[in-house]
């Protein structure tokens, strides 16, 4: 089963078939409000201001009557198929299946893990939360206490203060927590987050803006449905999106290109050097022991013994880096991904050996060729010159 997300309703639904299951969400984060204690105003609020900010926030923020602050709120109104994919951390969302239920969902804050945050709510079951639905508004100057009609009406330099003057104000009941997938959210952060029963919502907010209608499709359809609505999005309505599993598979494949040229190139850039570096070493030990090798010889070791121990002191280093190498990915490897993967929710550690098994015969090569070639260029002089060139 493929989940296809678009933004608006299109009424060729039925015509493009293969369509299992769908359902409306309806939003609103305008025109409504909730009222909250200072502590938890500032706890939600803080990684957006300073100190400073935050005080004069509060100063200009409407309070009710009992003293708590105003703050906007985001409400969702879900049909059944939405409410179907909801997360219940805590109560039940069966009353909310029914229309004209007054039970509400308190919708809490998840990391890409699909782990909940149970800090980032107020709201706890069984909790009755009042919904004010604004429909006038005076804007209030704190320091003058004259009163505005709208924002525009404010001097300019002057603060004033949001104050509702005509609304209506509606309990609930909470009867589930929850947290909503990615598809279904607002996906910004700032405000307490609720959700309702479709009709519930239509009845109560007064608008019926559509957020999201969101569908099942067969596998089989799924290809048609996908060009049909890339084109509509494209083409007919271009003020319309939307999002299919196809489409983030696509962004991730793109990602993971991305990474893999980018690992690629690092590595093959890190190999290099190590490779150099053996190159290097192997000279280097050659040349600085051109007296050493000559008075070995001088005392009877053949040119094939002497090329026989540098072979072998090559693959001891070639292999020796291999093992360590290995070792150290066993080692450490998960605990650095592990790392990575706090950053990224979409990685998986996953160790390989075929880089390691491809690599070891490379490097037991080069370990037995870098010492013989770099013998032969030293054994072009004699024992003697080699002797003397070193005195």
């Amino acid at each position: 089963m493929s989940n296809i997300f678009f933004i608006k309703p299109f009424t060729k639904k039925s015509a493009q078939g293969g369509i299992t299951d769908s359902g409306v969400i309806y939003g609103q984060t305008f025109g409504a409000l909730e009222y909250v204690t200072e502590d938890w105003f500032r706890q939600n609020k803080e990684r957006f201001y300073t100190s400073e900010q935050m005080d004069n926030l509060i100063r200009l923020t409407g309070r009710n009557e009992e003293g708590l602050l105003a703050d906007r709120i985001q409400l969702s109104g879900m049909s059944p198929f939405a409410l179907d994919h909801l997360t219940v951390l805590e109560g039940d969302l069966s009353d909310l299946y029914e229309p004209g239920s007054r039970k509400i969902a308190a919708v809490y804050a998840d990391d890409d893990y699909g782990s909940a945050d149970l800090s980032s709510h107020w709201a706890r079951l069984g909790d009755i939360i009042t919904v004010r639905y604004v429909e006038e508004t005076a804007y209030v100057d704190p320091d003058t206490g004259i009163a505005y009609a709208s924002p525009e009406d404010v001097p300019a330099g002057a603060n004033y203060v949001a104050q509702p003057v005509k609304y209506r104000d509606v309990e609930y009941e909470v009867a589930a927590l929850v947290t909503v997938p990615s598809a279904f959210s607002y996906r910004y952060y700032g405000a307490d987050e609720f959700v309702l029963n479709d009709q519930t919502f239509i009845q109560d907010s007064g608008t019926s803006d559509v957020m999201y209608y969101a569908f099942d499709t067969t596998g089989e359809a799924n290809d048609a449905m996908e060009e049909f609505l890339r084109d509509y999005t494209e083409n007919v309505n271009p003020q319309f999106d939307y999002e299919s599993k196809a489409l983030y598979a696509a962004e991730f494949e793109g990602m993971r290109s991305m990474f893999q040229l980018c690992g690629g190139a690092l590595s093959f850039i890190v190999g290099l050097v190590g490779v150099l570096n053996f190159f290097n070493a192997i000279l280097t030990g050659i040349i600085a022991r051109k007296r050493e090798f000559a008075v070995l010889q001088s005392i009877g070791m053949t040119g094939k013994q002497l090329k026989t121990m540098l072979v072998y002191e090559g693959l001891f280093y070639a292999l020796g880096a291999a093992g360590i190498s290995l070792v150290l990915t066993l080692a450490l490897g998960p605990v650095a991904f592990t790392a990575v993967g706090s950053l990224f929710w979409f990685f998986t550690y996953r160790l390989t050996l075929t880089p390691f098994l491809i690599v070891v015969p490379v490097f037991a090569l080069l370990g037995i060729l870098v010492p013989l070639a770099v013998y032969r260029s030293v054994s072009r002089s004699t024992i003697v010159e080699r002797l003397r060139e070193v005195d």
